[in-house]
C-alpha cells in the first residue's frame, strides 16, 4: 500500500469507530434516560423494562432527541408525574454527559459491537 492508501484506509477506520462509539453513546443514553423516568414515575419491575423497551423502539435519526422527550414526557403525565421540559432535558443531557463517561472508561470489546 501506499502512505496514501494508509492513510485513507486509517481515516475510514476512525470514522467507523466514531460513528458506532457515537450510536452506543446515544443506545446507553437513551436506556438511562428511560430508567430515569420510570424511577420519577415511580414504575418498577415490568413497567419499567416496558418503558425502557419502548425508548430503544424510537426510531434513530433525524427528530429522535424530540421524540423521545415527548415519548417520555406523555409517559410521565400518564402517571401523574409530570415534569418542566426543561427538566426532561437536563435529564436527557445529564444521560449523555453519564453514558459517554462510562463508555469511555470500559470500552466495549469488539465481540460486544457484533
Amino acid at each position: 500500500m501506499t502512505s496514501f492508501q494508509d492513510r485513507e484506509h486509517a481515516f475510514e477506520a476512525k470514522y467507523a469507530h466514531d460513528e458506532e462509539f457515537r450510536f452506543l453513546v446515544s443506545a446507553r443514553r437513551d436506556k438511562q434516560f428511560a430508567h430515569w423516568a420510570a424511577a420519577e414515575a415511580r414504575l418498577s419491575g415490568a413497567d419499567e423494562d416496558a418503558l425502557v423497551a419502548s425508548v430503544v423502539h424510537i426510531q434513530d435519526g433525524p427528530g429522535h432527541e424530540e421524540a423521545l422527550l415527548s415519548h417520555v414526557a406523555a409517559m410521565l403525565t400518564a402517571h401523574g408525574a409530570a415534569r418542566p421540559r426543561a427538566t426532561l432535558v437536563e435529564a436527557l443531557g445529564r444521560s449523555a454527559t453519564e453514558a459517554r463517561q462510562y463508555l469511555m472508561d470500559h470500552p466495549p470489546a469488539q465481540t460486544e459491537i457484533l
